[in-house]
């Protein structure tokens, strides 16, 4: 299955969610379900994004994009994080709204039971897209799946007030969870933004992966018997990460003896050992004469 099919997933359950949960605000009256219901809203544009976001993504490198449309998921990420900030000025709003003119709620015990079977509904599918996303190294993917899980932490939050509100009577608490909510979000919109934004400026790739593609080629070397001493050396001068694609420049001195047939064979294996664990990364090999 595509991410395209996974986000359109997302897309359908996002929506089914969100109904549930506003139909629990308008028989319960709490700002902290609505918090939680506006928070589904940006679930389903969230999936929308991701959705066309990976479409484009998917796309292969063109005469006009010779290194593929990686980056447009950092893109849609960026307008998602924008959107999340907006969502959640509407909910510390509403809430501050709330503050003013408290009432008892309404129909607590259905609204409850509402909003438990979303946060239920929507920690499955958060723990099946976070899945999904580490098997096929999506960001865009990673990302949606982190805010549905986010949303699910929002849930409990909320039925923990409504079980609080309407046992103890503590009005006061709907608003409150509702700013607590909406700080969330702003946060959660602000970690989104800043990181698809740092991405778009070709991020390297992560010290994990860079520390095992040096132990990748040092496996080479040791095969081929070559090492240091034989004025051998190598360097990764750049990485940089596009989407679910890496790119990575390495730098290899090779001695006066090796002869251009051999060097070149030396980075094909290195080539070939690399992609075979990460085959996303794309590897450009300069070769050197050694001082």
């Amino acid at each position: 299955m595509s991410i395209q099919r996974y986000t359109l997933l997302s897309l359908l359950l996002s929506t089914l969610l969100c109904g549930i949960k506003f139909f629990a605000y308008f028989i319960t009256k709490s700002i902290a379900i609505y918090s939680d219901a506006m928070e589904s809203i940006v679930n389903i544009f969230s999936a929308l994004f991701a959705f066309f976001g990976s479409k484009i993504a998917e796309k292969p490198p063109d005469k006009e994009h010779p290194y593929g449309h990686g980056k447009a998921e950092y893109i849609v990420s960026s307008i998602e994080g924008l959107f999340i900030l907006f969502a959640a000025v509407s909910i510390l709003y509403q809430a501050i709204e709330k503050i003013l003119n408290q009432k008892a709620l309404e129909n607590a015990t259905e609204g409850l039971i509402l909003i438990t079977v979303s946060a239920v509904a929507n920690l499955s599918l958060a723990y099946f897209l976070y899945k999904k996303a580490k098997s096929l190294n999506s960001s865009l993917l990673f990302s949606h799946a982190t805010h549905i899980f986010t949303d699910v932490l929002t849930t409990i939050g909320t039925m923990i007030a409504i079980i609080l509100i309407d046992k103890f009577q503590l009005l006061f608490l709907d608003p409150i969870i509702g700013i607590v909510i909406g700080i969330n979000v702003v946060y959660l919109g602000y970690k989104i933004t800043k990181t698809s934004l740092s991405s778009l400026l070709d991020r390297q790739i992560e010290r994990e992966k860079r520390e095992k593609i040096e132990e990748l080629i040092e496996n080479v070397l040791t095969q081929k018997r070559l090492d240091h001493s034989d004025n051998f050396s190598y360097f990764i001068k750049r990485t940089r990460r596009a989407g679910r694609k890496g790119f990575i420049e390495l730098y290899i001195n090779v001695p006066s003896y090796l002869s251009v047939k051999d060097a070149h064979a030396l980075c094909d294996e290195i080539e070939k050992e690399i992609k075979t664990i990460f085959p996303e990364i794309e590897v450009i090999i300069h070769v050197e004469p050694s001082p």
